[in-house]
């Protein structure tokens, strides 16, 4: 059902700051951007052959619900590359994994997925579909 772990997503309170030390550390930014709809900033980095995803929120609210009170950074989810992330949504659902959405969302060229950690023993899963998203839609 997943092939491989496809990133890491770490949500942190600065996300220049955090990026910065990636980069000291020799990791290659792959994309950067903000994706107002989720309430983020992004960044990608190459990390052998997976990634790490810096998460920044850029509201109160998000930044309450994503990062907690006090904290620098935490691990957030693990991406999971699968083929096809509908037929995954609907066969994780069989399994009686609660999914945040009922469509897939487009962020940047991926389509993608989460599920509710309760339901999917304390761990959240994002489901990606790497360049399923038209360059045009983008």
């Amino acid at each position: 059902m997943f092939k491989r772990i496809d990133h890491i997503g770490v949500v942190v309170d600065d996300l220049a700051e955090a990026r910065a030390f990636l980069e000291s550390l020799g990791m290659v930014l792959e994309r950067a951007q903000e994706v107002p709809e989720r309430h983020v900033k992004i960044a990608f980095y190459h990390c052998g052959d997976g990634r790490i995803e810096l998460i920044e929120p850029t509201t109160p609210e998000a930044r309450e619900r994503r990062l907690g009170e006090g904290k620098q950074a935490r691990i957030e989810h693990i991406g999971v590359e699968v083929d096809d992330v509908p037929s995954i949504m609907r066969a994780v659902q069989g399994l009686g994994v609660d999914l945040t959405t009922s469509e897939p969302v487009p962020v940047g060229p991926n389509l993608n997925a989460w599920t509710r950690p309760a339901t999917s023993q304390g761990i959240q899963f994002q489901l990606v579909q790497r360049d399923a998203v038209s360059r045009d839609a983008v």
